[in-house]
């Protein structure tokens, strides 16, 4: 485990979440989702886009974060020099400091 590599990527992350409009929470229940599936990059791709342009009925505000979580896992996993459970973990660091850190 390389934690140098996992707390750079999460900074790229937290950079890129900063700059949307979504509930962290639901960046947390999808890393969730990839855990859930193995770490499986595929199923994450389809969940996310699954639930940002045909979700369950739910509030169209929780679509638009999706909306948002599925342009950033796009744009960051692309880039992510980590695979698996480094990548999960980089993933909720980047949501943690997102957190902690005032804007």
């Amino acid at each position: 485990m390389n934690w140098e590599a996992i707390m750079r990527e999460a900074e790229k992350l937290e950079r890129m979440l900063r700059q949307a409009d979504l509930d962290l929470n639901e960046a947390e229940k999808a890393i969730g989702y990839y855990l859930f599936k193995g770490c499986d990059e595929q199923a994450m791709d389809r969940y996310l886009r699954q639930m940002a342009e045909n979700p369950p009925p739910r509030s169209k505000r929780t679509q638009r974060y999706y909306q948002q979580l599925y342009r950033i896992w796009r744009g960051w996993s692309s880039t992510c020099q980590l695979t698996g459970i480094d990548k999960a973990r980089a993933w909720g660091w980047g949501v943690r400091l997102t957190k902690s850190e005032p804007l």
